[in-house]
């Protein structure tokens, strides 16, 4: 168990798929691909993802607000963007929300109240994402939309769960205790402070319709960055099977099973797009554009981190 959770194994699910993905479809079609791509495309993509960046750290601080921390919107700005670039770089695609939530967890001295806005972001940003795909559903052939639709309901199922049992405490609590017959106390105790952060926020409908009017513009806005990475490789699909499709590939690629979600992106968009007829090895220039766009944005990240921008915001 210690071995599947290592990143040694999460290293060559990456590279044991890239280099089926590789195998099976002709590198040097996929390169040439990437490198024919449409360049004003890619930088509207790029220019998007900042965007939607910009947007994600206005949502994270209004949730940090309410929590009760207050850095400034430089300090929130570039912890967000340090968690966006560490989520390319660390293994799995949540590596970066552990990094903004122990930076803001050091400049606030509020580690629960940190992890339980980050949480919230996260989930929020899901959930959205599944309501578009379940929109997107609606305005499509049902025979290859069909293939996205199980794995979207479940998605929603979990998700909704989720804010119902934070929203409805007796149920809540009811976990809770059930909880604690079987973990140490001392992660009980934090469990309990998290769900007691959670149960406050489904408690705030101002707050709620503010975060999730910024996450369907986040969410939009990160489509759009597929979308137009799609089309610079020729993908003549609208946005709709955009927005059915990669709500689906991004939540699977946060799975802590690979590198980054290098790997399982791919595959599982391959495995999709092929549904409405795209040629599998355009599908895969264009997810590894996707993420090249991606990383490329964040990079103010790592150069926020690096120089250390925002440390002085803590207040």
């Amino acid at each position: 168990m210690r071995f599947f959770s290592s990143k040694l194994f999460k290293i060559i699910v990456s590279l044991v798929l890239l280099t089926y993905i590789s195998y099976k479809y002709d590198i040097g079609t996929i390169l040439s691909n990437m490198w024919s791509a449409d360049r004003l495309l890619l930088s509207g993509a790029i220019g998007l993802f900042l965007l939607s960046g910009i947007l994600g750290a206005m949502q994270w601080g209004k949730l940090l607000n309410f929590h009760g921390i207050r850095l400034g919107f430089t300090g929130i700005l570039s912890r967000y963007f340090m968690g966006l670039f560490f989520n390319y770089i660390l293994p799995g695609f949540i590596g970066g929300d552990v990094v903004r939530v122990y930076k803001t967890a050091v400049a606030s001295g509020r580690g629960t109240q940190s992890f339980s806005s980050t949480l919230a972001d996260r989930v929020i940003g899901f959930l959205v994402l599944v309501l578009f795909s379940l929109g997107a559903f609606l305005f499509l052939p049902s025979g290859p939309a069909n293939k996205a639709l199980p794995a979207a309901i479940f998605m929603f199922g979990i998700l909704a769960g989720f804010f119902f049992v934070c929203a409805y405490k007796p149920l809540g609590s009811l976990i809770n205790r059930s909880l604690g017959k079987i973990v140490p106390k001392s992660f009980s105790d934090k469990l309990t402070a998290v769900y007691n952060e959670m149960h406050e926020l489904t408690r705030s409908p101002s707050t709620l319709a503010t975060v999730f009017v910024l996450s369907c513009c986040i969410q939009i806005s990160r489509i759009g960055v597929h979308y137009l990475c799609g089309r610079a490789v020729g993908i003549d699909l609208s946005f709709a099977w955009f927005a059915l499709f990669v709500p689906v590939i991004e939540i699977v690629a946060c799975l802590p099973i690979s590198f980054g979600g290098v790997g399982v992106r791919e595959t599982i968009a391959f495995l999709l797009f092929a549904t409405a007829g795209v040629d599998k090895a355009v599908v895969v220039s264009y997810t590894f554009l996707a993420t090249a766009t991606g990383f490329t944005g964040a990079i103010p990240g790592g150069i926020a981190f690096a120089m250390s921008v925002g440390e002085r915001n803590k207040w």
